[in-house]
């Protein structure tokens, strides 16, 4: 066989054999070509879009599969071929006539490029793809094995190359152009360049085929006719050829895929950084130990280095309340994206200070915890802010802070104890200024503003730059005193405060005394979540100081706390008591020292709760004396002993006796206490005599004229006066002499030492030998022996009352032992009476 003979068949003498094709091949090949074409497009995109070393793996895939396909085409058209004689393949050779397909789809590959394709490009593109078809065809065309020669008719040869040349361009050409129309698919291009390619490769091979003749050996002439055409490989090869430029048509399109989501990825990292590089708002990230990336914003606003600021713990950066912030948000159960929002003061690397408002959001990096925040500085904001809450925070007459402020302050720290590990020692102390209220009433308002002023600047110095000081208002201060050492404790504080306070303080051109009484708590973040907790607890501690006796402190523990608890109870409960008649009266007898006869009783208040329970007068008098309730007992007292003294007096017509009862200090500033004793007395009919009133003796030195005067309105009334416990408070002799008073009553506590201590006795023998010259009654309480009465009869004492005689006992046995008297005097009336 002759290799590519151009001739003519005008000039053979020979006889001339031409072959033929199925009418169907033409269709099916255009559309395997086409297909061809199809994948050869998008290839040449991912080759010029890609810049790393994968882009030659696509040149080469590309080159394969566009060349597979131009040389499936060729190969099954020529499968359907027919000649006179039988055709056989040479393998080899039909397998080498792919690679200038395949190398010819690799230069277009490489050359097109429809975003910046010149004419130059596409013509060289163009001759590229004609020359490697022309190439693969023709090559394959050799493989061909007949008992003929082959030949072409030159004319029709060359126009087969120069066919596929300008298809090529035009399909080149136009997917060009459709590709550059910004209102048309990208697909539009790639449908019209494949199909023009496709009808390129086709329209090369039928012309070639046309061009082909061929001249039968002498004894190969009558072979015969046409072989059984191979579907079965036919099939196999049109099947396996779409097969390969279906993957890698769909691999171009899973890389174009994930070129893009890697482009969007990268955008968005780039817009991400560039706007973390330029915004003004810092962003970070952390974990449990140091932070782990910043932006310039975050070095701008603390004025560390980014480098400093990199790998550099929370703590130094923001500061250790921060960081305990950050340790909580990184162990809390917050669910990831979950946005925490704080602000903090931090101190910057130039040792000034700013505020920041923080985002911090929980996530999970390479299963790590991490957290992503971003600040920006309200500074200024905050420095407004702050202005306001100045104002709104500072008392503005002692010019410290104010109620408001304190509470906000107590709740800040308790939640910052909260979120610790390592205990703090921290305490409250309310301060309350003894006495105030008399120093208000006789200097005045204005003075007593001024005092409040003055102890208010003695007191800011006590407090360090950590510490709080507040007024809670009238003249109640209070202290918060943080991160306490073994040389700053409560104890310390408290004593220097009452040192400084104990220094005399000029008012109105006096030195005046100013007493203050402290309660302390110590900040358990155990026990108090919230400040009224604390509030609560501090002010229990700060009436056991007053109840201890004042100018002192009491730190809080739950003793206090369960005493002060029952005394709240009692309170509200005695002044339902009150309010519901659910008093008892209770009556002790006092008799004649020397021949121990009946003269009188003492009416003493008495109460059972509802739940059964005795109370102690020890315990409800001095309660009710602290909480303006006594004036209220006194006139009770006054209206059940009066109430029985008319029920008495009704039974045995006998007014021989009397029943006293003790009167409060503050009763003589109550008009109440006047009109009901006037009334009672009227009403009921009593004796002149039969009420008695026992006063102290601090009553009766307050104010001497105007006593006089109220004194000597009740005895017009019909009442007795009695000093009560006399010696033990305020007598005077200058003016005992002056007051209407009947009777003195002795203290039990010089009766209880009468019989061993001599210096009682000569008490006892003093007040005896005073009222006799006063012409005064004696009465001694607490006798509770029968050498104590002995002795109280034979140094002169008219009257005595104890334990000895009779205890305090109800109005019915109290009528029992009146009745038993009365009877006794009449029958030793009578018998004295018969004797005379």
């Amino acid at each position: 066989m002759n290799f590519w003979r151009l001739v003519s068949p005008d000039l053979l003498t020979e006889i001339v054999v031409r072959g033929d094709h199925n009418h169907g091949i033409p269709l099916a090949g255009m559309l395997l070509a086409t297909l061809a074409a199809w994948v050869l497009l998008p290839v040449a995109h991912r080759f010029n879009a890609i810049r790393n070393r994968t882009r030659y793996l696509w040149l080469a895939a590309g080159g394969c599969a566009m060349g597979v396909g131009i040389w499936a085409m060729h190969f099954t058209s020529m499968m359907v071929y027919h000649l006179p004689f039988p055709i056989e393949y040479d393998v080899t050779v039909t397998l080498l006539s792919m690679i200038p397909a395949m190398l010819a789809s690799a230069v277009c590959i490489v050359t097109y490029m429809s975003a910046r394709a010149s004419w130059s490009k596409l013509l060289l593109a163009a001759a590229c793809m004609a020359a490697g078809i022309g190439f693969m065809h023709y090559i394959g065309m050799e493989a061909i094995v007949v008992p003929a020669d082959m030949y072409y008719v030159p004319l029709y040869f060359m126009l087969s190359i120069g066919a596929a040349a300008v298809l090529a361009l035009i399909g080149l050409y136009a997917k060009t152009r459709l590709d550059r129309n910004p209102h048309l698919p990208r697909s539009i291009g790639n449908l019209a360049g494949s199909v023009i390619l496709g009808l390129a490769v086709t329209s090369m091979h039928f012309i070639a085929m046309h061009a082909t003749y061929f001249v039968a050996h002498s004894d190969h002439l009558h072979a015969a006719a046409h072989a059984q055409q191979p579907v079965a490989l036919f099939a196999g090869i049109v099947g396996a050829t779409v097969m390969l430029l279906g993957l890698t048509l769909f691999g171009t399109l899973v890389d174009r895929r994930l070129d893009r989501m890697a482009s969007s990825l990268k955008q968005s990292e780039l817009r991400f950084q560039r706007l973390a590089e330029t915004t003004q708002m810092a962003i970070f990230t952390f974990n449990a130990s140091a932070v782990t990336y910043a932006n310039p914003a975050l070095s701008t606003i603390t004025g560390y280095s980014l480098d400093e600021l990199r790998n550099s713990s929370l703590a130094r950066i923001f500061g250790l309340e921060f960081q305990d912030f950050a340790r909580s948000v990184l162990e809390s159960d917050a669910q990831f994206g979950q946005a925490i929002y704080e602000q903090f003061e931090i101190r910057t690397k130039g040792g000034g200070t700013c505020w920041l408002y923080f985002s911090v959001t929980p996530a999970e990096i390479d299963r790590h915890a991490t957290c992503l925040a971003s600040a920006c500085d309200i500074s200024e904001q905050k420095r407004a802010e702050l202005s306001l809450r100045r104002l709104a925070f500072t008392d503005q007459l002692t010019q410290i802070g104010n109620r408001t402020m304190f509470i906000d302050r107590l709740e800040h720290h308790l939640n910052l104890l909260a979120r610790r590990r390592t205990p703090a020692q921290s305490c409250v102390l309310l301060l309350d200024l003894d006495n105030f209220k008399t120093i208000n009433d006789t200097y005045g308002h204005v003075q007593g503003d001024l005092l409040l002023k003055e102890v208010a600047r003695r007191l800011t110095p006590l407090a360090r730059h950590c510490d709080t000081i507040a007024r809670l208002g009238g003249d109640e201060f209070v202290i918060l005193a943080e991160e306490m050492n073994s040389h700053h404790n409560a104890t310390t504080i408290a004593d220097r405060i009452l040192t400084e306070l104990n220094t005399p303080i000029a008012l109105n051109n006096r030195e005046i005394a100013v007493h203050t009484s402290i309660g302390i708590v110590s900040l358990d973040p155990q026990r108090y979540q919230t400040p009224d907790q604390v509030l609560h607890d501090v002010d229990i501690a700060l009436y056991r100081a007053k109840a201890q006796g004042r100018r002192c402190w009491v730190l809080y523990d739950d003793e206090i706390d369960a005493r002060v608890k029952r005394a709240r109870t009692l309170l509200t409960e005695l002044r339902a008591a009150l309010a519901n008649g659910q008093l008892q009266l209770y009556y002790q007898p006092i008799f004649s020292a020397a021949a121990q006869t009946l003269r009188g009783f003492e009416g003493l208040a008495r109460w059972q709760r509802t739940n059964g329970e005795w109370v102690s007068p020890g315990e409800f008098i001095p309660l009710a004396e602290e909480n303006g309730l006594v004036g209220e007992i006194t006139l009770w007292a006054i209206d059940a002993a009066t109430r029985q003294i008319a029920e008495w007096n009704a039974l045995w017509q006998d007014t021989g006796y009397y029943i006293s009862v003790n009167v409060a200090n503050d009763s003589f500033t109550d008009d109440r206490f006047f009109k009901l004793i006037a009334d009672r007395i009227a009403e009921r009919g009593i004796q002149k005599g039969q009420l008695k009133l026992e006063l102290t003796e601090r009553m009766l030195v307050t104010d001497t004229r105007q006593m006089l005067e109220r004194l000597d309105s009740l005895i017009a009334l019909g009442c007795e006066l009695m000093i009560d416990d006399f010696g033990t408070g305020y007598s005077s002799l200058s003016y005992l002499h002056r007051l209407p008073v009947t009777t003195l009553k002795i203290d039990r506590s010089f009766v209880a030492n009468l019989e061993d201590d001599v210096g009682s006795r000569a008490v006892i023998n003093s007040i005896i030998a005073l009222a006799k010259t006063l012409k005064m009654d004696v009465i001694s309480e607490g006798v509770e022996t029968a050498e104590q009465s002995r002795l109280l009869a034979g140094m002169g004492a008219t009257q005595i009352q104890g334990y000895l005689l009779g205890k305090p006992t109800s109005a019915a046995q109290a009528g029992a032992i009146l009745g038993n008297a009365v009877r006794t005097a009449a029958h030793t009336q009578n018998v004295v009476a018969m004797a005379l």
